[in-house]
This record gives C-alpha cells, structure tokens and sequence, in this order.
C-alpha cells in the first residue's frame, strides 16, 4: 500500500506531486547515416503543481528504438 512518503515531489518546484503517464514520442536524431526517425512509448512523469515534464523509469528505451532504427539505415 502507497503512503504519503511514496509519492514522488516535483524536483522543480517542490511542492507538487508527480504523476506518470505513458506517451508516444516521435523523435529524430541526427547520426553518421544521417537522421534517423523512429517512434518510442515511454513514461512522462507530470508535475499537478507547475507542469514540468521529465522523462520516468525506462528511458533507456529512446537508445534502443535508436539503434533499432539506425541498424536498419544502409
């Protein structure tokens, strides 16, 4: 069971609470191929105080599509 200790503190403003939700992300990175596009889910954490965003647990996820991706390019 969550207790008020468990919930996470926006890092920005210090007051609000962080809530995560999944969102889909269309991204492009430049690479020695060239750009190289690919589409990733990944989990946003959400300030309910002030709105800042950052990325939650599993962002290692943006590397992979990358390589994904960019292994594919010729």
């Amino acid at each position: 069971m969550a207790t008020e200790d468990d919930v996470a503190v926006c890092n920005l403003c210090k007051r609000g609470r962080l809530s995560s939700s999944f969102r889909e992300l269309n991204l492009r990175q430049l690479s020695d191929k060239g750009y190289v596009h690919f589409r990733v889910t990944v989990a946003i954490n959400i300030c309910d105080s002030c709105g800042y965003k950052s990325l939650g647990a599993g962002a290692e996820q943006i590397d992979e599509a990358f390589r994904r991706e960019y292994d594919k390019l010729p």
